[in-house]
């Protein structure tokens, strides 16, 4: 064989393991993104969930027991308290008339 027809056929391999191996990234990326929406979603839900159970719970503490509880609780924490919101790491505890009305 010439050698125009070996370097045409390696190049060719080549071409065909390459755009297999995109294809194959390309399936699993989606796939891959799928899962993880599901899970954001489902975690989503879960910190809704807990955060309806924590006000229920809390119904019967004022704004500044809650956040004496975050200050015993977690005293390295960032806290930050701003009129009917206390915000802890990523959570905000909300307040009307003084007692806990949403957490999110």
């Amino acid at each position: 064989m010439n050698k125009w027809k070996i370097s045409f056929f390696v190049t060719l391999s080549l071409l065909l393991a390459s755009n297999l191996f995109w294809f194959y990234a390309a399936i699993d990326s989606g796939v891959t993104y799928t899962y993880q929406q599901v899970s954001l979603e489902d975690l989503g839900d879960a910190h809704k969930f807990l955060g309806e159970l924590v006000v229920k719970g809390g119904q019967e503490y004022s704004q500044k027991d809650i956040l004496h509880f975050i200050r015993q609780s977690y005293p390295d924490a960032f806290i930050v308290e701003e009129g009917n919101q206390i915000r802890v790491n990523k959570v905000t505890f909300m307040f009307e008339n003084g007692k806990l009305s949403k957490v999110y």
